[in-house]
């Protein structure tokens, strides 16, 4: 403790002045409107190594190796939930498959890593987070991205060493969902404001929406595994369209206490999205 003590006697010049630095850098990129973030990630080579510095310093102090370790845990506990795999009634993709029975097998659609937050704002009209794995660690765009409590938001953009996140919480975001007992599907969207606070369109009228239902992702996107919670009913009113619901829900994502996230990927994304490049509206 006391070798310590001395080490921040000795370098307290030095970690007031990384502080200020890393301080003004986040106030700047919290200044930066929409356009001006695509420049911004011009400088992310510089800004990125000491943001991710500083978190990881911060990481440490806050969680330590055994929470590490739990993260870990969590990620093989996640691997082998029921929406993880499909059900195949044949062995044809036996490299990949795991025998459930003579004649059936499970094939895994979804595999899981984590990564921690190391930029993120939540005031903006569109809000953004940075984490700090990139492509050279194998994440890739259209990335489902996880808090520990529910659903984050989408990976959009990637460098070698950071990917750019877009959380609920902008308003180019759209998740498919399901309400439950009513089991009706739906779009959550965000309509900006209050950062604990989205919306899900698209649900009839008639429909028996009581608060405290459940919203969770249907699994109809390439991106999010079936089942994963978005967050709970708050309010249900009847909107201006006669015909649909409005409904304010809770989201489960706090997004201004979050540092550690999972990304999900389904492993079958290319040739799900090839397939259905061929879709042609009727």
């Amino acid at each position: 403790m006391n070798n310590l003590i001395e080490f921040f006697k000795r370098a307290f010049h030095i970690i007031v002045l990384a502080v200020l630095l890393i301080l003004s850098l986040v106030m700047l990129g919290k200044s930066l409107s929409f356009n001006e973030y695509r420049i911004s990630r011009a400088v992310q080579g510089v800004v990125g190594p000491i943001q991710k510095g500083a978190a990881g310093m911060v990481h440490k102090l806050r969680l330590g190796p055994e929470n590490e370790a739990l993260v870990q845990q969590n990620i093989e506990l996640m691997r082998e939930h029921e929406n993880m795999f499909i059900e195949k009634e044949d062995t044809v993709m036996t490299a990949m498959s795991t025998p459930d029975s003579t004649n059936r097998s499970q094939v895994r659609l979804y595999d899981y890593t984590y990564a921690h937050v190391i930029f993120r704002t939540v005031d903006r009209a569109f809000n953004y987070m940075i984490v700090d794995k990139g492509a050279r660690d194998g994440i890739s765009r259209d990335m489902a991205v996880l808090s520990p409590s529910g659903v984050a938001g989408v990976v959009t953009d990637v460098s070698q060493n950071f990917a750019t996140v877009r959380p609920i919480l902008h308003p180019e975001s759209r998740i498919s969902a399901v309400v439950t007992p009513a089991n009706q599907n739906g779009t959550v969207i965000w309509e900006g404001n209050d950062p604990g606070v989205a919306y899900l369109e698209a649900i009839p009228q008639h429909s028996e929406i009581n608060i405290g239902d459940s919203v969770f992702t249907n699994g109809y996107s390439n991106i999010f595994p079936k089942g994963l919670l978005i967050g709970t009913v708050k309010e249900v009113q009847v909107g201006n369209n006669a015909s649909f619901l409005t409904i304010k829900i809770k989201l489960a994502t706090r997004y201004t206490d979050i540092y550690t996230v999972y990304l999900v990927e389904n492993l079958f994304k290319s040739e799900l999205d090839t397939l259905k490049a061929n879709f042609k509206d009727e």
